[in-house]
């Protein structure tokens, strides 16, 4: 635990050096879009990573915060801060609405019900005239810390990398707690865990309802980064399948796997923005795709998972 927590600092003492070092605003947005989405990784990791249950519906809490930060500045007229507990609350209740019925569900059920509750959500949403239906929001400028708006990037860099240290250290401890293990028991065998007094959905829906509350501030990152929120923005499956991408990609069920999945995730996102702009549509998703199935056939542990058991074996065979 002590080297991951090493490795935090690092990381923070790096983010907060570039932050303020460095003035372009293409490499500070690069630097914000890998903080951004490894929290988002790191949230589908808590429940797919160390509880096991694939989800491709995470995309609805992320919309929560972005909806959230939304309405407070452009309906109720306040500062987008108090978007953070009403999107923790309303991203809680969603967690709890959803996973109790689906958690009970085994392997791609789980998954297939997830992704059935997320096209419900985003028809709902495209409906509704308080939630802008399928026009969506556009944020009103309102430059300063109050506002969680920045004249420059370096700020929201600074407040990605906050998020990314709360989300990241709360993912170390869970590797050392009563959470930690029993969701991994019950990732390695529900029904040996479950005999041993394990309650799986207590425990799973405990970390789905965490899960879901970073992924809901991410969403208030994200929207008053963006200053638009609209359906296909933050509903969209191509949302989810991201996530599962990037904890897919850097390793399911480590610490720094997600971190790890964003960095490729994002510079594979960007060289293709660039290659197939907007004459590409729909061949990325194919992409993410193909290398999830590749990743989960030749290593389904992920670069980092690869990289500690290649560690591990070494040991096992080093001379004492």
């Amino acid at each position: 635990m002590r080297s991951h927590f090493i490795a935090l600092a690092a990381t923070v003492a790096a983010g907060v050096a570039i932050a303020l070092g460095v003035h372009d605003p293409v490499a500070l947005d690069l630097v914000f879009s890998f903080l951004l989405w490894a929290v988002l990784g790191q949230s589908w990791n808590w429940v797919s990573g160390y509880g096991g249950d694939v989800s491709f519906g995470h995309a609805i809490f992320f919309a929560c915060g972005a909806y959230a930060a939304a309405l407070a500045t452009v309906s109720w007229h306040v500062t987008p801060w108090l978007a953070v507990p009403a999107a923790i609350v309303v991203a809680v209740v969603f967690a709890v609405v959803i996973g109790y019925p689906t958690l009970g569900l085994r392997g791609h059920y789980f998954s297939i019900a997830t992704i059935a509750v997320a096209a419900i959500a985003d028809a709902v949403v495209r409906t509704q005239p308080w939630l802008g239906r399928a026009n969506g929001f556009q944020l009103p400028i309102a430059d300063g810390f109050a506002n969680l708006q920045f004249a420059d990037k370096g700020p929201y860099v600074l407040t990605a990398l906050a998020l990314f240290a709360i989300v990241q250290l709360a993912t170390i401890l869970l590797g050392r707690s009563r959470m930690g293990y029993y969701l991994r028991a019950l990732r390695a065998n529900h029904e040996a865990a479950s005999a041993l007094g394990i309650s799986e959905r207590r425990w799973k829906l405990l970390a789905f309802s965490i899960s879901a509350a970073f992924a809901a501030l991410g969403g208030v990152l994200f929207a008053q980064y963006t200053l638009f929120v609209d359906p296909p923005s933050t509903l969209d499956i191509s949302i989810s399948v991201d996530m599962a991408l990037v904890g897919v990609i850097g390793g399911i069920g480590t610490v720094w796997g997600p971190a790890v999945g964003a960095i490729v995730f994002v510079a594979l996102a960007k060289f293709l923005a660039l290659q197939l702009g907007g004459t590409g549509k729909g061949y990325d998703l194919i992409l993410y795709g193909a290398i999830i199935v590749l990743i989960a056939t030749l290593r389904p542990r992920g670069v980092v998972g690869s990289i500690i058991d290649r560690i591990r074996r070494r040991q096992a065979v080093a001379p004492p």
